[in-house]
């Protein structure tokens, strides 16, 4: 019962070990992260939306 935890050489993903699909999966996640936050950031970046209301101003001085 002792030995029933691999250890970190047993794992096919330690130590530089994983395999082509894993890194190109972990790519994918990662670029696909960043491409969804450059573009929610652009979006309310350029979405103004004000509650105030416009003021007309139509008092002349003399």
């Amino acid at each position: 019962m002792q030995n029933a935890e691999p250890t970190l050489e047993k794992i096919e993903d330690y130590n530089g070990k994983e395999s082509k699909e894993k890194r190109k999966t972990i790519w994918i996640v990662i670029l696909s992260g960043l491409l969804i936050g450059a573009l929610y950031g652009v979006l309310k970046a350029n979405s103004n939306v004000s509650d105030e209301l416009p003021v007309q101003t139509n008092i002349t001085k003399y």
